[in-house]
């Protein structure tokens, strides 16, 4: 009895080192094109965070549905799907593949986000 918690004990730690820790993904707003385009300021529009083959995403408000893709730079595959920011938050898995990522994020109002990671 003792070797099989023993053995269980060993496993839950093996499980528990492999997960990866949250990285942050930094979040820019791309610069607008022309004025009739422009919205307005805020501090915290969009926040993100890697962790464990998943791109989590957070909101400063809500922005409507935004399309956000993730596409692995390194090996080509690219991610897809659409929100709806009125929940606050989103996540999109993806791999967790080696390689350089980027992030696009684009609100109902053409607005643009974008940030880049790499693992």
């Amino acid at each position: 009895m003792k070797k099989i918690f023993l053995l269980l004990f060993l496993m839950c730690g093996v499980l528990l080192s492999s997960a990866e820790e949250k990285k942050e993904i930094p979040i820019k707003k791309d610069p607008e094109p022309t004025p009739e385009f422009r919205m307005p300021y805020y501090s915290y529009d969009i926040t993100a965070y890697y962790q464990d083959g998943v791109v989590y995403l957070q909101f400063g408000y809500d922005m409507g549905n935004v399309d956000v893709t993730v596409t692995n730079e390194t090996t080509g595959e690219m991610w897809q799907q659409t929100d709806d920011s009125a929940f606050g938050s989103a996540s999109i898995a993806t791999s967790a593949s080696a390689g350089s990522y980027t992030i696009s994020i684009v609100t109902d109002d053409g607005v643009c986000y974008s940030g880049s990671f790499a693992l």
